[in-house]
């Protein structure tokens, strides 16, 4: 097989440093470095953890005024309900006091993957084309920009195929190793999105390998350290090797029929159906087509039927038709979401597949000249696409971090402040954020719970207290001073 040459490397490494500089330009000033959902919240808030070399926290006395979504308090600990595998990655950045880096680093090094696999599955133009889809895609730009898990599972899961493809050209065992530790990366940071992309791949190749016990082997070897590691921290938090923190949520229980949510003494039965399903999917699927590069997932239908006889795109095209198919079962459409963000490790699949395509239109279908003519079309749309998901992304993190500009231009310190309404249109429950253990805290956000208030002034004594609220008139948010 041809090699890149080492000025087609250059170009390549550039652009990879060109994506990091990109994404984090796009970290900070279109997301402006703030963890816009209560998920990003929670990684951050369990990275924090594995920096100071726990699994947990400890709970609070008054714990109930300091529990935001997606952070629970069980039998005196508290933690994150989603899987470790990115916070633990993200807690390196921690501890290098750099963590808004770290999902662009991941991004810059998905570049070179990608072009690594369109390389071997598609040829030099193809890797140059799909790479090229990947870099403008608005979803891999505000993704890998964010505090979501997505991108460090989508590094995983193709690394696991450019080793699966690397054992079945060459049959070696450390390539089975390598698939089995970076198949268990991904199940560790998002089990069900894992399973889903990656079980046709690894059986299909693993069915027709001649050495098959070999890779099983290697695979296990591979991946047993870091699932022991995660039945380990399932014991650690929840007391059940095979019981992850996730499953303590009622609203995380995959398939149909009604969830009971509970927030201090309020209560409520959620019905989740099929109807709800379907609206789910195609409103996820519209999405999608807003958010990956434009025409990609057509044209990755066309590219499928070109290479339907090659074996690597068909384990693609039905992963990536499972994926959707598989978060019917899960009763959220993304809440809070930079696109369809449960089918994000699907893009580069799309992308291969539509590269695919493209090359075969270049070939026999479209005159040169027009051909350029719609890649012309094509970034312009792509970057009205960015520049729109842009604009409404700032002004929304905007609005929602009013209570924080607030209490920094008032110059708060040493206090806590009680939370009463939400910022803009994120809800008290996303806005308490607070460090693991929150007497640490500058400024402690708390859930206002009325009269109960003053019981958590016994626990910070000496600090000045806030209400921030919002005058029913004016509609003004404003923080209130307290005597407690």
């Amino acid at each position: 097989m041809q090699y890149p040459g080492k000025y087609e490397l250059a170009i390549l490494i550039v652009l990879a440093l060109l994506t990091i500089i990109s994404l984090f330009c796009v970290s900070r000033f279109i997301l402006q470095g703030f963890p816009n959902s209560a998920d990003e919240h929670a990684y951050l808030f369990q990275a924090q953890v594995f920096a100071q070399g726990r699994l947990s926290a400890v709970e609070h006395a008054q714990q109930e005024f300091l529990s935001p979504f997606y952070i629970l308090a069980h039998e005196g600990k508290v933690f994150s309900v989603f899987p470790p595998g990115w916070p633990l990655i993200l807690s390196i950045g921690m501890l290098l006091g750099v963590p808004a880096f770290v999902n662009p680093i991941i991004g810059g090094i998905t570049v070179l993957v990608v072009f690594a696999l369109g390389w071997i599955l598609i040829g030099r133009r193809g890797a140059w084309i799909s790479t090229a889809l990947i870099v403008m895609c608005p979803f891999f730009l505000f993704n890998s920009a964010s505090y979501f898990s997505h991108p460090a599972c989508l590094l995983s899961v193709l690394l696991t195929i450019l080793f699966l493809i690397l054992w079945d050209h060459t049959e070696n065992g450390i390539y089975a190793l390598c698939t089995g530790l970076f198949a268990s990366l991904a199940f560790i940071t998002r089990e069900y999105t894992s399973i889903l992309l990656l079980v046709v791949p690894i059986i299909g190749i693993a069915r027709h390998s001649i050495n098959r016990k070999l890779f099983i082997i290697w695979f296990v070897i591979g991946a047993l350290p870091l699932f022991v590691f995660y039945l380990y921290n399932n014991q650690a938090i929840t007391g059940n090797w095979l019981r992850p923190a996730r499953f303590l949520l009622e609203s995380e229980r995959l398939g149909f029929g009604d969830r009971v949510i509970q927030v201090f003494d309020y209560t409520e039965t959620q019905h989740y159906g099929l109807n709800d399903a379907i609206t789910n999917l195609l409103s996820n699927l519209g999405r999608l087509f807003l958010w990956a590069a434009p025409g990609v997932p057509l044209i990755a239908l066309w590219g499928f039927w070109c290479k339907r006889d090659n074996p690597w795109f068909r384990y693609m095209a039905v992963s990536a038709l499972i994926l959707p198919l598989g978060y019917i079962l899960y009763p959220s459409d993304g809440g809070n979401q930079y696109g369809p963000r449960f089918y994000y490790e699907s893009v580069v699949f799309l992308a291969f597949l539509a590269t695919a395509g493209i090359l075969s239109i270049w070939k026999s279908i479209i005159k040169k000249g027009l051909f350029w003519s719609f890649v012309i079309v094509a970034l312009v749309a792509n970057g009205l696409l960015v520049w729109k998901h842009g604009v409404f992304y700032a002004e929304q993190i905007y609005g929602r971090r009013a209570l924080y500009r607030l209490v920094e231009r008032r110059d708060i310190h040493d206090a806590v402040v009680f939370v009463a309404v939400p910022s803009g249109d994120m809800t008290q429950g996303d806005l308490i954020r607070n460090l693991p253990d929150p007497t640490d805290s500058d400024v402690v956000y708390a859930w206002h719970l009325g009269r109960r208030n003053q019981e958590l002034s016994e626990s910070f004594k000496g600090r000045s207290f806030y209400l921030f609220s919002r005058d029913t008139r004016t509609g003004v948010l404003f923080l209130k001073r307290l005597s407690l």
